[in-house]
């Protein structure tokens, strides 16, 4: 009894097996005796991420025919080939089947597919060769890998670690360059700041300010009066320069008087006290004679008379406020 149920189990569970197999089609093509199908055939019915799948490529044709099968890496989309490699051909009743096998390692994401190819198929009667297109095919999409259950393994949280000295001794040189920089900067910032605001003043408070600052280096008390004598000239050429648009810091004291007695905005008196001040400042600083802090005080006071005069003769002239262009 036993022998005899022998066989009716191994058919039963070659059927099974069978039933199990996936098997999806490719090509349908003609009928009957011309008839020329593709199809992949699958060892398992379901896909499992990244695990083998061993797969069959089948395709039957007319035994006159000869299927070439092109490289299928490109085609598959989810999967990483394995292998690939034909298995072999077989011809009964007028018929050929051609196998190729295929091991495919399924990705943890899809989708699972194998795009269109196409098949060449070749007459060996008459020595021609057409092609055939397949379709797509989309493989079942395996199960939803399980949900982790339980705490995790480790504790993700931030940790606060302490610097070693090397890092705070880092910190600390970066933290004196900065300041050296930014002592070594701030003269410099604090100049182009003072150059802008100077900009925006009139002529005669810029000659003001310039005065005042020659006053406050002390050159007459350090003796110094023809170095006092030089910058109170050029306090005063800068002024007729600024307000009267004349080239004055860049004449000898003749050309800038000539030139003077040519612009109409100057004043008659202007230009007489002018040419008595630079005279006399010329005695100074080119004909060796010594003058005394009292008399370049005198000087200081003629040259910010000189200028107040000439300024307020120009804003009576020029009601707007208007400087020259």
């Amino acid at each position: 009894m036993r022998t005899r149920l022998l066989p009716l189990a191994l058919a039963l569970c070659a059927c099974a097996a069978a039933q199990a197999a996936m098997r999806l089609p490719l090509l349908e093509e003609g009928q009957g005796a011309e008839a020329v199908t593709a199809a992949l055939v699958a060892e398992a019915d379901t896909l499992a991420r990244e695990t083998p799948l061993v797969a069959t490529l089948e395709v039957e044709t007319p035994a006159t025919l000869e299927a070439d099968l092109p490289g299928l890496r490109e085609r598959l989309r989810g999967f990483a080939v394995v292998e690939e490699f034909p298995a072999g051909r077989t011809e009964a009743n007028g018929r050929a089947r051609a196998v190729w096998r295929l091991r495919l390692t399924p990705g943890p994401e899809g989708p699972w597919r194998l795009m269109p190819f196409v098949l060449t198929l070749h007459d060996a009667r008459t020595g021609e060769a057409r092609q055939a297109l397949t379709h797509a095919v989309a493989f079942p999409e395996p199960p939803p890998l399980p949900e982790a259950a339980g705490s995790p393994e480790c504790d993700l949280a931030p940790e606060w670690v302490a610097p070693g000295w090397r890092t705070f001794g880092l910190w600390a040189l970066w933290a004196a360059l900065a300041a050296a920089l930014a002592a070594a900067l701030w003269p410099l910032l604090r100049r182009a700041k003072r150059a802008l605001h100077e900009r925006t003043l009139s002529p005669e408070e810029r000659a003001r300010l310039e005065l005042g600052r020659l006053m406050a280096e002390g050159l007459l008390a350090q003796g110094r009066v023809k170095r006092f004598y030089y910058g109170l000239t050029g306090v005063v050429r800068r002024y007729f320069e600024r307000a009267h648009a004349l080239r004055a810091t860049r004449q000898t004291t003749q050309e800038f008087l000539a030139g003077l007695a040519a612009e109409p905005t100057v004043a008659q008196r202007s230009r007489d006290a002018l040419a008595a001040f630079l005279a006399a400042a010329d005695r100074i600083k080119f004909a060796g004679i010594d003058g005394t802090a009292a008399e370049a005080e005198a000087a200081a006071g003629a040259a910010q008379a000189l200028i107040a005069d000439d300024a307020e003769r120009l804003r009576a002239t020029r009601p707007d406020g208007a400087r020259p262009a």
